[in-house]
């Protein structure tokens, strides 16, 4: 059972939890919101998922996401970790990271696996300050014999996460003066739901 957490939206938990159900039901096997159940995710969504028709993604997306997102969240707690789930507009779902600039829909994720392939306006990928993407760059460059297959896993999305705030831990603990903090109203603002003249 997901653990009790006031800042968690209902919506999410709930989605999570069917998400483990389906899974335990395929295949006989309960997740526990650790990295090394993502690659059962992905055997669940070739076997029992594909071919992905419309009716099968609309089910699963959210699910799949907001598993996806709670290992995310629970794991990845890099000082801070938190939804940003607006009710019936998927396509704006994130993650947002407090103690750097990083943000990504795993709804998005879950979407891309099902269709392996991308999902435009959906906000999958990894969205960066600019300063900070040369530096990420160059580590995720060190990679890249990653398969089209592989990318359109939601294990090969979680290591290559890791790797992304591994950097951006590494570039804050540079920073001379104070750290960043970067609360709700900045990520709403870069992603242009309120004018940026409007944040305090």
């Amino acid at each position: 059972m997901l653990e009790a957490d006031a800042a968690l939206p209902a919506q999410i938990r709930d989605w999570a939890e069917a998400c483990r159900t389906y899974v335990k039901e395929a295949l006989g096997i309960e997740l526990d919101y650790k990295p090394e159940t993502l690659p059962l995710l992905d055997h669940y969504v070739r076997t029992k998922a594909q071919p992905s028709t419309q009716e099968v993604r609309e089910l699963l997306t959210p699910t799949l996401g907001a598993y996806f997102g709670e290992v995310v969240r629970r794991n990845l707690d890099a000082d801070g970790v938190r939804w940003h789930a607006p009710p019936g507009a998927f396509e704006q779902y994130r993650v947002e990271f407090d103690a750097f600039f990083l943000c990504f829909n795993p709804l998005g994720v879950a979407l891309e696996v099902l269709l392996g392939d991308d999902a435009e306006g959906y906000g999958a990928h990894f969205q960066l300050l600019d300063q900070s993407r040369p530096a990420v760059e160059a580590a995720l460059a060190q990679n890249d014999s990653v398969s089209a297959d592989d990318y359109y896993t939601f294990t090969m999305r979680y290591e290559t996460l890791e790797l992304v705030v591994s950097v951006l831990l590494g570039l804050e603990a540079q920073r001379k003066d104070q750290p960043h903090r970067f609360g709700r109203e900045l990520y709403r603002a870069a992603a242009g739901e309120v004018p940026k003249g409007e944040l305090s």
